[in-house]
């Protein structure tokens, strides 16, 4: 049962993520006039297609992701379909602004879609005060207070946030007051006696909290916002740390995202949420990368491309796409190695 929850949350996580942005490519190919040869949600055997305005939309039998062909960078299922470099309707014959926005919509869907996730998060999770770690020999552990308390009440005054705790409590220095906790279906109701801490200057109970409150919409998308830009940051800090050797390299590939998000599903489907945030992240900014096939070599060549005032030969295209299939397959081979070691099975 535990092995069937990872699976679904980690198909739930993954394949969201790689279809919003396939997505992205999709509806940028679209606003700019590129023809879209087919459209699908999942990889594998076709389960049901539609063909709508020269464009087929197909359900595929595994759920992860999805893909786009778009004319003059792939090839459809039927070949009567294709079209000529000439036609207008190939990426090729589109303006040079025109094609960056086609390949950099895809990871740019995926800083959106963070920025959504964190926004639900952020709107429909709330913690009220929680006891995270007690002190040793503190009044909270002399009472007997556990990580995972909820604290309801101090000095006979409702609680809703930790700043309250401190204001309360620091008013009955070696006084003894109620504490009202929950723990898991129990209302628990206490006596306790702050201790004034000589550092501080204040009373304190002892105990590190957490909570998070409910936020607004707005709240949650400006916090949404923020949290994507600050996780980007710290992605981008860690990749040319361990690029320049100050740090060293550790990447999870697929049996580390597995495990990671088999984990996050046992803290519950909101943390599931903030795990895919996380993840929707990384994937933007990896195919940001300048590697050859993947989106950021793709705008490496294009822009190659305005300089030099002609596009690479076929050749020379090809050689470059088959050693960034080679750094990409070495990468997948040395991340893969790094999930085993921390499996232990290495």
């Amino acid at each position: 049962m535990i092995v069937l929850n990872m699976l679904l949350a980690f198909v739930l996580v993954l394949g969201p993520t790689i279809f919003v942005h396939e997505l992205g490519h999709f509806l940028a190919a679209k606003a700019m006039g590129v023809k879209v040869y087919e459209f699908a949600l999942g990889f594998g055997p076709a389960l049901w297609k539609r063909r709508r305005q020269a464009t087929v939309y197909s359900l595929r039998l595994l759920p992860f992701g999805g893909y786009v062909k778009l004319a003059g960078m792939d090839i459809p299922e039927d070949e009567d379909d294709i079209v000529s470099d000439e036609d207008e309707g190939s990426f090729n014959r589109k303006s040079l602004g025109q094609r960056l926005a086609v390949i950099a919509a895809g990871p740019i869907m995926n800083f959106v879609l963070a920025v959504l996730l964190f926004a639900l998060y952020m709107g429909l999770v709330f913690i009220p005060p929680t006891v995270q770690v007690v002190e040793p020999d503190s009044p909270a552990a002399e009472i007997g207070l556990l990580p995972g308390d909820v604290i309801a009440e101090v000095a006979g005054e409702k609680i809703s946030s930790i700043s309250e705790i401190n204001k309360i409590v620091a008013r009955y220095p070696n006084e003894e007051i109620s504490v009202t906790v929950v723990r898991e279906d129990r209302t628990l109701r206490l006596a306790v006696t702050p201790r004034l801490d000589p550092e501080l200057n204040r009373a304190r109970l002892g105990v590190g909290m957490v909570e998070k409150p409910q936020q607004s919409l707005g709240e949650a998308l400006s916090t949404g916002l923020r949290q994507t830009y600050f996780v980007s940051r710290d992605i981008v800090v860690s990749i040319v740390r361990m690029i320049t050797g100050r740090i060293e390299p550790d990447i999870a590939g697929p049996i580390g995202i597995f495990q990671i998000v088999g984990e996050s599903a046992n803290r519950g489907i909101m943390f599931v949420v903030f795990m895919a945030a996380v993840l929707s992240i990384n994937l933007g900014l990896f195919n940001f990368l300048p590697i050859p096939i993947l989106d950021g070599g793709w705008l490496m060549m294009l822009l190659w491309e305005a300089v030099r005032g002609r596009p690479l030969e076929p050749e020379q295209k090809g050689l470059v796409q088959f050693i960034g299939l080679a750094f990409l397959l070495l990468l997948m081979l040395f991340a893969t190695y790094k999930d085993l070691t921390r499996l232990s099975i290495l």
